[in-house]
């Protein structure tokens, strides 16, 4: 939850989150007159669907998420506390020889190869801080940084809560929560922009039924005296993760070459991303 209590909002169209609906801003469509003279919810609506196949067909990593999560450190997982050992971690020293470090147990290296640090990871890749609040209060932007896009690190001889109130709301002061409230996902380019408010923009002439619509259609040729026809098969450009419309193709080619379906992920025993609150 927010600080206000509500759930988070988002930028673009607010419509979803993550991989269910992306948050991409207005379409801005050039050269498409059928456009200026639409009903805005009309607009608005085909936006949605333009940005919901291209989010998809494009690997599910574009547009910029405002969310906010509540980091959980692993150290407080019981079942890595004292009866279990201590937690260890393959490293390599200032020597280049791979060794197991532990919780306090490792020394900080010449390389910085086996320093501690306080951080804690978010589901990345981040693009702004919004605010973080720890018992209610805004902690300053001076006091963190992030490291690789998704490892937000303490830099001001404090560390982060490693246990904090999951059940209180963060702006409660001295309640113990601990969140942060910042945007993630890769925006939109100028390229980006471009196919997709193409897209929407031919998606809406099929829709009023403009006779300039480039959207495909499955009869290619007709030769009416020789009865001659010629059909496209849309598998063609379907099974590829494609449009139809050369422009789009053409980005979605550069983005995403290889059809992927959603971002790429690294699974680990060890990383326990942070909660977040999806509804109410």
């Amino acid at each position: 939850m927010t600080a206000q209590g509500k759930a988070p909002t988002w930028e673009g169209t607010p419509v979803g989150i993550d991989d269910h609906q992306p948050c991409w801003p207005d379409p801005t469509p050039a050269c498409c007159d059928a456009w200026d003279d639409a009903d805005p919810a009309l607009k608005t609506r085909v936006g949605r669907v333009a940005a919901s196949i291209l989010h998809k067909l494009s690997g599910a990593r574009y547009g910029l998420c405002r969310i906010t999560v509540r980091p959980c450190s692993r150290d407080c997982n019981p079942g890595r506390g004292p009866a279990f050992g201590p937690p260890f971690t393959p490293m390599i020293n200032a020597s280049g020889a791979w060794i197991n470090c532990w919780s306090g147990g490792c020394g900080c290296e010449s390389s910085c190869s086996c320093c501690s640090v306080c951080k804690t990871t978010l589901v990345g890749p981040v693009q702004e801080i919004i605010e973080v609040r720890v018992d209610g209060e805004l902690v300053p932007p001076a006091s963190y940084w992030v490291d690789n896009y998704r490892e937000l690190v303490r830099v001001d001889g404090v560390c982060w809560p490693t246990c904090p109130d999951l059940e209180v709301p963060l702006d409660l002061l001295g309640g113990g929560a601990f969140g942060v409230t910042y945007t993630h996902g890769i925006p939109l380019d100028e390229a980006a922009q471009w196919a997709y408010s193409a897209y929407a923009c031919e998606l809406l002439k099929a829709c009023v039924g403009s006779s300039g619509c480039r959207l495909p259609k499955r009869v290619q040729s007709v030769t009416r005296e020789g009865v001659t026809m010629s059909f496209i098969d849309t598998m063609d450009y379907l099974d590829k993760g494609r449009t139809g419309l050369p422009d789009v193709d053409q980005w979605l080619s550069s983005v995403n070459p290889y059809g992927l379906r959603q971002r790429s992920r690294v699974l680990s025993s060890d990383y326990r991303p942070p909660r977040r609150t999806t509804w109410p």
